[in-house]
């Protein structure tokens, strides 16, 4: 089984894609109707379709999409998918965060670099975009690519930008590719989730 990618421990999906090749007597419906006996209790097949020859899950991917939740005020019922900063969340300044991540950036400050030599840290990001509904507030990505880390380390940064702990200017200039001695700060793995992949 081949997955679109990789995500960090203690995230989450509600939207993850794989492939994989087996004999044509495993049409789709008889693979989804035998996932359900099969899978543990996190786990949920939600559908399974033929896909062509050269399909890849990974390398055919247009565009991946996350949000991350995140609350100044605990939320037991909520624990497992939020994180409970204690930091001032203040919408504005989390906007304005999020604004600057639009469009092609290098990310090297927002990563774990990768091990692959000349593998590029440059993402190109869509959508970025914070709203609070019920005391939740959810930021909302989809770039082309995303890098170990990087929706995380963009969210702990953009929180502590909003918190006071670290300017705008400093935030920009993070965002300029020129590698820091300070990375992003990593908000947890647990209020990160992955929404969905997009395919052509």
């Amino acid at each position: 089984i081949i997955g679109q990618g990789r995500t960090d421990a203690g995230v989450h999906a509600i939207g993850q894609t794989a492939h994989v090749d087996l004999p044509e007597r495993y049409d789709a419906s008889r693979i989804q109707h035998a996932m359900r006996g099969l899978l543990p209790d996190d786990l949920a097949l939600l559908k399974a379709e033929q896909a062509g020859p050269d399909f890849h899950s990974r390398f055919d991917a247009y565009s991946r999409c996350y949000r991350y939740q995140v609350s100044q005020r605990e939320m037991p019922l909520n624990r497992h998918m939020v994180w409970t900063s204690g930091i001032p969340l203040k919408m504005q300044r989390l906007q304005k965060c999020a604004d600057m991540i639009l469009g092609s950036h290098n990310f090297i400050n927002f990563c774990i670099p990768p091990e692959e030599k000349h593998a590029t840290t440059v993402c190109t990001i869509y959508k970025s975009k914070w709203a609070e509904e019920r005391g939740i507030y959810t930021y909302q990505i989809e770039g082309n690519r995303f890098l170990r880390h990087m929706v995380r380390r963009l969210v702990g940064t953009m929180v502590n930008v909003s918190g006071g702990s670290m300017s705008l200017d400093a935030f920009k200039e993070l965002l300029s590719g020129e590698p820091a001695e300070k990375k992003g700060h990593a908000a947890p793995a647990k209020g990160l989730i992955l929404e969905k992949v997009l395919y052509n």
